[in-house]
């Protein structure tokens, strides 16, 4: 099942499973950005579990915060910013971009046990980033 799955993923471009990550990630932010900014009600997201506004608020910004990084590390392993990777980095950003996949499966979890707006709308679009998020970590790089 596996092999079906890896054969499946290496079909899609890297480049294009680079961007879709990029742009998933860029969806996320907005989520956060109107959460922060009260346009979007805070017991949509965060399973519902959140006790205030500025609670909210704290937890969405931490999160905008958390994928910056990731969106460095997506332009440069999915060769949208072409580097040479030598043998050692290769293996370090595959191993790490391997060793975060199941924070990405944890994530579709969550979503479908969260509310209706989480089950709904996040959980596709968490599916999709889980999906270009393999493909970038599954690329061989050495």
């Amino acid at each position: 099942m596996f092999r079906r799955f890896l054969e499946w993923i290496r079909h899609f471009d890297l480049r294009k499973a680079g961007i879709i990550n990029i742009a998933i990630s860029v969806i996320n932010i907005i989520v956060h950005i109107l959460v922060i900014k009260g346009v979007l009600p805070y017991q949509w997201v965060n399973g519902g579990r959140t006790p205030s506004f500025e609670a909210a608020q704290q937890i969405s910004s931490s999160s905008i915060f958390i994928m910056i990084p990731g969106i460095i590390i997506t332009l440069f392993a999915s060769q949208i910013i072409p580097v040479n990777f030598n043998k050692f980095w290769g293996i370090a950003v595959s191993a790490l971009l391997i060793l975060l996949l199941p924070v990405s499966f944890i994530g579709i979890i969550q979503q479908f046990l969260g509310t209706m707006f989480e089950k709904c709308v996040m959980s596709i679009i968490t599916i999709i980033g889980f999906c270009t998020a393999a493909r970038v970590a599954l690329e061989k790089r050495w």
